[in-house]
Parts: structure tokens; sequence; C-alpha cells
């Protein structure tokens, strides 16, 4: 069951590598919920050989997906920081791996028995899962009132990648006219007036 899990989380982290780079918010809005599913599923179904095969695997992908996308968009939310984000973010997943663990623990003396890890597993996610779900409405509300939705939509339909290397080559001077329309108001760089090329 290790090895599965292990195997499901290879997948997981090939998965977030390339589509979590690219739509980063779709692949945390279903992952996410799904993750939560899956656990509920396994704890219901834990009595089915089969069952638990094919689950271990799934929630090995869908943790590991839903983890490394959480990691880089912390080091894109912080680019000014990255290696303070990338700790941060690791350091707050560590803390989860040592109390997830402890509390399946601790659970195992109750009436729920083996399939209480699992059971932990799905409570632990629900506050996740509220607080993410607070932090993206408040962000929207933010981007709503200043008025900038539409250019916000631009912007976030570019993936982070190209988000850098637009950002980068705002920070240098070239591209700036191209890609400005791009970018929210807030988030444009001031520069020199183009001077004209004497004939």
């Amino acid at each position: 069951m290790l090895a599965l899990f292990g195997l499901g989380s290879f997948v997981g982290v090939g998965v977030g590598g390339r589509l979590g780079d690219a739509r980063p918010a779709p692949l945390l809005a279903v992952r996410g919920p799904a993750l939560l599913v899956g656990w509920v599923v396994l704890a219901l179904a834990a009595g089915s050989p089969a069952a638990v095969v094919v689950l271990v695997f799934v929630q090995g992908t869908l943790s590991f997906a839903v983890g490394s996308t959480l990691v880089s968009q912390a080091l894109y939310a912080a680019a000014g920081a990255p290696t303070l984000a990338g700790g941060c973010a690791t350091a707050a997943l560590n803390v989860g791996a040592a109390l997830g663990p402890w509390l399946g623990g601790a659970a195992l003396s109750t009436h729920l028995g083996y399939r209480a890890p699992v059971w932990v597993s799905a409570a632990l996610l629900v506050p996740a899962l509220l607080t993410a779900a607070v932090a993206a409405a408040r962000s929207r509300s933010l981007w709503r009132t200043a008025g900038e939705a539409e250019p916000r939509r631009r912007w976030r339909r570019l993936s982070p990648v190209r988000r850098c290397r637009i950002r980068c080559r705002l920070r240098r001077g070239r591209g700036a006219r191209r890609f400005d329309a791009a970018r929210p108001a807030g988030k444009r760089a001031d520069r020199p007036a183009v001077q004209p090329v004497p004939a």
C-alpha cells in the first residue's frame, strides 16, 4: 500500500507540475474537494480490498498534485522573497505531515478503529478548504471593488511562468508596450516615454 501511495505521489507531482503551472486555480478548485471526497469514500469502503487499492493510488495522486501546486503558488505570490516563501510553505507541509500521523494514531483508540486515521485526514481538509474558499472570495471582491475585474481575468489567463517573464521584461524596459494591457493597472511599472528614433 505504501508503494502504491508513493507511485500515486510521483504521478501527482508530475500532474501538479504541468497543470498547476498553467491552470493553478482550476486544479486547486477541483482537486481540493476531490481529495476530501476521496478520503470519505476510502473510510466508507475500507472493507473492500479492491476499492482500497484504487483509492490509495488516487489519494496519493491528488495529495501531491494539490501540495506541489500550493508550494508553487506560494513562490509566485512572494516573488520578492522566494526563498522565504518556499521555506514557509514547506515548513507548513511538514507540520501537517507530523501532526496528521499523531492525530491519526491517537484516533485509533476510538470506536472508529482502523478507519479513524482516514476520517482524521478528511476532518483536517475541511478547515483547509474553508480557508481557501474565504481567501478566494476575498481576492475576487478586492479586484471587483478596484474596478479591475477584466484586466485581472486577462492577467490570470497567462501561466505563472509567462507572468514572470513579462515582469522581467517590464523591469528591463523591453516589451512593455506589448504586455502592458494584460497587466492590472495597479501593477504597471512607471516607464519613461519612448523617444522617436532620428532619421
